[in-house]
């Protein structure tokens, strides 16, 4: 491994570690104090109702506890994760013990599961990196041409890597070497500005929107609308029917940021020889990596083919999962594997289906959803729809993870859209929808406070070119996506009875 090599992996694992740990975070110890007390105030202060149920108090605690842990930190989201059915069950939110896990049984869960363990044999073989290299070598050495390469790799990355924090960590020291190149003063600042706001934070969530299994926000909004219709209205295919469009959001971020930074024609020093070294260091693709490709290939193929075989996707997850592991057929480790599964992830993931169930099962999203109905203004399904974005970008404002965001937010939204009038698959799907493009404070995604970290632009910078994303993504929603779902034969303004 070269020296330069070594000080961007170095330098790359400070700002991982500076952009996400909570070791040291202050407000920690008071916040899980004060989760318990939000906890108990519920329980014992808010009364019941025909509409509140018991459960649906207790539910609501739980959810209360669970929004100041993950505001504050106060547990690691694995545990916190873990710690939500627990809570359903003991409070009786969840009557049997089955129903309280019911996050961790169902069968998207496994789905995600098996693309994580099949993500974590990617990185092993370094085989995402190198789809990266390749795509981003291939293009004009300018900034414009390298963002291009930098927005289409994340594209096929998502694909393969279904985790936005995974991606940006995956492009961290591919973008700290671009930006190595480049003076950190006058046009060489702006790039490394450019680079490392799209590069690790915007396109890291822009391009998980297409597919389902990409972005695990996805995966709740879809099983919040299933769990609505009764029925399975939303796969992995309709999804991807749904939601192609969205790949016009990441040519407004292109030419938004570009025109912000004046950043398009400046040339990279040197061209991209870093870019083609890294990829040269890499040398040609193994038979294991070869193995990889055309098992994720054939399951992705199967995936988006559920409705002609009937194989269940979770099926299909875990058959590949166990087929690169069949004795002698690669040569990686489980050892290595498991250490690159993004098992909290997963088990945060579990936790907030199990959440989302509970809500729906006791009543409590209508509960709320009737509470906030009435603050809705009469401005018609456009302006309610603006409204009802706006307000859900402002609440996004303290929390972090999106995942943590979508299982708050996913219940009450799919109550709010018959009690508006609204249709619940286009309504669910394109308020939730925008919440995956909050980039109106770096610190409100994980891969934004992942490029914050380097330390390569401001808070105020930030700002200036990611609020007016946030605001564009919501013009473009209402105006683009919801027109779109009604194509797909779902009309926002046609409630479903």
């Amino acid at each position: 491994m070269s020296e330069f090599t070594s000080q961007t992996k170095t330098k790359s694992t400070k700002v991982m570690a500076k952009s996400t740990g909570i070791k040291h975070n202050k407000y920690a110890l008071p916040g899980f104090i004060f989760s318990w007390i939000v906890f108990a105030a519920i329980l014992t202060m808010v009364p019941t109702s025909e509409s509140l149920t018991g459960g649906g108090r207790a539910a609501l605690a739980v959810m209360g506890w669970a929004t100041t842990i993950w505001l504050t930190n106060g547990l690691p989201l694995a545990v916190s994760g873990l710690m939500i059915p627990v809570l359903l069950s003991l409070t009786g939110a969840s009557k049997k013990l089955p129903e309280a896990f019911s996050g961790f049984t169902n069968d998207v869960t496994f789905l995600i599961l098996g693309c994580f363990i099949l993500a974590a044999v990617m990185q092993v073989t370094g085989l995402d990196k190198r789809i990266a290299l390749s795509i981003v070598s291939r293009v004009k050495p300018t900034v414009g041409s390298v963002l291009k390469g930098i927005i289409g790799a994340h594209l096929v990355t998502a694909v393969l890597v279904p985790a936005t924090n995974a991606r940006g960590a995956l492009f961290l020291p591919i973008i700290q070497g671009l930006n190595s190149l480049f003076e950190k003063a006058g046009e060489g600042a702006r790039a490394r500005k450019v680079f490392t706001m799209v590069g690790i934070g915007f396109a890291s969530l822009a391009s998980g929107t297409i597919l389902m299994h990409s972005h695990m926000s996805n995966v709740i909004v879809a099983q919040t609308i299933n769990q609505a219709m009764k029925k399975d209205v939303i796969t992995w295919g309709s999804w991807a029917w749904m939601n192609w469009p969205l790949l016009g959001i990441l040519v407004i971020i292109y030419y938004w940021v570009n025109w912000v930074m004046k950043s398009k024609n400046i040339e990279v020093p040197g061209g991209i020889s870093e870019i083609k070294r890294q990829k040269e260091a890499m040398g040609n693709m193994t038979t294991t990596e070869w193995i990889v490709l055309v098992t994720f290939g054939i399951a992705i193929l199967l995936w988006a083919t559920e409705q002609i075989h009937g194989y269940n996707m979770a099926l299909v997850a875990l058959v590949a999962v166990m087929v690169l592991f069949i004795p002698g057929l690669t040569n990686f480790s489980w050892q290595k594997v498991q250490s690159n599964t993004l098992f909290g992830t997963w088990l945060l993931l579990c936790g907030s289906l199990s959440l989302v169930s509970a809500f729906s099962k006791t009543g409590v999203d209508k509960w709320i959803a009737s509470h906030l109905v009435g603050l809705a203004p009469a401005w018609g399904w456009i302006g309610v729809s603006i409204f009802i974005c706006v307000v859900v970008q402002i609440s996004r404002l303290g929390i972090v993870s999106n995942v943590a965001a979508v299982t708050l937010l996913a219940p009450i939204v799919a109550a709010m859209a018959p009690m508006l009038g609204l249709n619940t698959v286009a309504f669910t799907m394109m308020v939730l929808n925008v919440d995956s493009y909050a980039f109106v404070l770096p610190i409100s995604v994980t891969a934004c406070l992942i490029a914050y970290g380097t330390e390569e632009f401001t808070f105020g910078e930030f700002v200036k070119v990611g609020a007016p994303i946030t605001l564009m993504v919501i013009f473009y929603m209402v105006l683009i996506m919801v027109p779109w779902y009604a194509v797909t034969g779902y009309p926002i303004w046609v409630p479903v009875h």
